[in-house]
């Protein structure tokens, strides 16, 4: 059977577990949102590139992951 019991120690077991249950919660939240945010982002450079046979002369131009360079 499961024993739960930690007489002097649950006041520091149990807010140690709860605390690893939200961090663990927060990261995994965190994730999905930036995963949905960098769906949306490609959905959308995917609908604003031009069509392939439209540009197949013009060579393509490798774009900065991290923003305009100066």
């Amino acid at each position: 059977m499961l024993d739960l019991d930690m007489s002097p120690y649950a006041a520091f077991v149990w807010p140690a577990w709860g605390v690893s249950a939200l961090v663990l919660a927060a990261l995994t939240a965190r994730a999905v949102v930036a995963a949905r945010k960098w769906k949306r982002a490609l959905e959308r450079l995917e609908a604003e590139a031009p069509s392939e046979a439209a540009d197949a002369s013009r060579p393509q131009v490798a774009q900065s992951a991290v923003g305009p360079q100066k």
